[in-house]
């Protein structure tokens, strides 16, 4: 085994000192080698030096991405806001109408007033007008439906309103048909006619029920 050794290192040494010999004798083989080993040291300290820069490259442009990214956003909500801003004041004259539609506060008195006209106008008598239950000042949360309603949309607060009226088939009709058009927008949950016979004549008495949406908070 330790002769294996020996022999083996005799052998590189050897091998070594021929290289050395050469290496001294010839000036070409010296200034090649030379060369070599230059270049690459040159190549080793460039890596070394550059990879931070690289890196710093990198997540700049990588940075630069993400803010080009978030510019379009902007840019598209600037166009967004630009075309709402555009609708609004095109739609200025509207907007009264569109507040009184659902308003911030509910209103019974307006919808009394609005029920009024239309029994005036499709000659009918008003038996009877129901508020439910609603908070006109304070705090206005929204309350929740009667079993078997379906909640009004985005938790919109709710006044439930109850009429019943009396006269002609055909007006009572249109009375119907007017209180789904309402300016202040009007959920109808159930309507129903009846009819009785009197010493006078028949009654026909039309029972409606609904709910009128409000913002609230």
């Amino acid at each position: 085994m330790a002769l294996g050794w020996r022999g083996q290192y005799l052998k590189y040494k050897e091998f070594y000192l021929n290289i050395q010999s050469l290496y001294k004798q010839r000036a070409d083989l010296r200034a090649f080698f030379e060369i070599i080993l230059s270049i690459s040291t040159i190549i080793i300290f460039t890596v070394f030096a550059l990879k931070p820069t690289a890196l710093t490259i990198i997540s700049l442009y990588n940075q630069i991405q993400e803010k080009k990214d978030t510019v379009a956003r902007l840019d598209q909500k600037i166009n967004a806001l630009s075309r709402a801003a555009d609708l609004l004041e095109q739609n200025q004259d509207f907007l009264p109408t569109i507040d009184l539609a659902v308003n911030e506060n509910p209103r019974p008195d307006f919808m009394a007033q609005q029920i009024q006209a239309l029994a005036v106008k499709n000659s009918v008598t008003i038996l009877g007008i129901t508020v439910g239950k609603v908070s006109i000042v304070g705090s206005k949360g929204a309350s929740k439906p009667q079993s078997g309603l379906t909640p009004l949309p985005n938790n919109a607060g709710q006044m439930e309103i109850s009429l019943s009226v009396r006269g002609d088939y055909p007006n009572l009709i249109n009375l119907l048909n007017d209180i789904k058009n309402l300016r202040m927008v009007t959920k109808v949950d159930s309507a129903g006619i009846n009819s009785s016979d009197s010493e006078g004549g028949k009654i026909i008495v039309a029972v409606v029920a609904g709910r009128m949406p409000y913002l609230g908070e």
